[in-house]
């Protein structure tokens, strides 16, 4: 199959694409930068020309880029909407829609479930918690924690329950949901385990074998205004939305995944 894979610069992108081609299929690589059209039709038609399915894995956390207003609703909500519409005019019979499986009434939280309902019944809509594997911006953080002896953590991050999926295992998925041969349903991708994110820090930290870090509580004054300064200096994911994202845990019951097997723990391979 030729597959067009959107935001394949991404960290999920990009596992795609392998993914795609080590299953023999092609990967026509696309991005939405810069900015343009992207929630008309019209401005899909000319990538879909010869694929047989879509991927569509863009995205972004903070509401701003090169002067775009409103660009966590176009990215995860109106440009979906559009190629979706642009698929069934095309003929295009498969199109993966990666959403998030986040909570909180942040902008991106808004703008991911508005793009699922838009898309309901039209898109395999996949929904990941937790996303790690080498090349993630998150799970590198995470690893880099897991090396301190020291543990500095805001309470709502502390606690927070996540359920970490591989991203070999999302991408496999993904690209079993393009190749069934009927529409896959949507998936909830979440992996065999849960536990709070200090507790993922815990256990990534034992298996390097090192002793367990000594846990400090971030104050919350600190935390929000270590969360405004990543707002307005973008070294890394952390800023308002992650710090309210954070605040929900990102968790579902076990259920069946297009792979057909089981799923691979968070903790099975490289994190950076």
């Amino acid at each position: 199959m030729k597959i067009l894979v959107i935001g394949a610069g991404g960290f999920i992108g990009r596992q795609v694409c392998q993914a795609l081609a080590a299953n023999g299929h092609e990967a026509v690589r696309a991005a939405l930068r810069p900015v343009t059209a992207w929630d008309q039709p019209a401005a899909w038609q000319p990538l879909l020309a010869g694929v047989q399915g879509v991927v569509y894995a863009a995205g972004c956390l903070r509401d701003q880029a090169g002067g775009v207003s409103d660009l966590l609703d176009l990215l995860h909500h109106r440009a979906p909407a559009a190629l979706a519409d642009a698929c069934a005019a095309a003929g295009v019979p498969r199109l993966v829609h990666v959403s998030a499986l986040c909570g909180g009434i942040s902008a991106y939280a808004r703008s991911k479930r508005a793009g699922e309902v838009a898309l309901a019944g039209r898109a395999c809509i996949v929904r990941p918690s937790l996303v790690v594997g080498v090349g993630g911006v998150s799970s590198r953080l995470l690893d880099q924690l897991a090396r301190l002896p020291w543990l500095p953590l805001p309470a709502e991050v502390a606690r927070c329950q996540v359920q970490p999926i591989r991203v070999e295992d999302l991408a496999d998925g993904i690209v079993a949901a393009l190749a069934a041969p009927e529409a896959a349903a949507s998936w909830t991708a979440v992996g065999p385990e849960a536990a709070p994110v200090a507790g993922w820090i815990a256990r990534r930290r034992a298996a390097r074998g090192l002793p367990p870090a000594r846990e400090l509580v971030v104050p919350a004054a600190l935390t929000r205004a270590s969360a405004r300064l990543g707002d307005l200096v973008a070294l890394g994911p952390w800023c308002s939305t992650a710090l309210e994202l954070l605040a929900h845990d990102s968790l579902a019951a076990p259920a069946a995944t297009p792979l057909g097997r089981p799923l691979r723990s968070a903790l099975d391979g490289a994190w950076a």
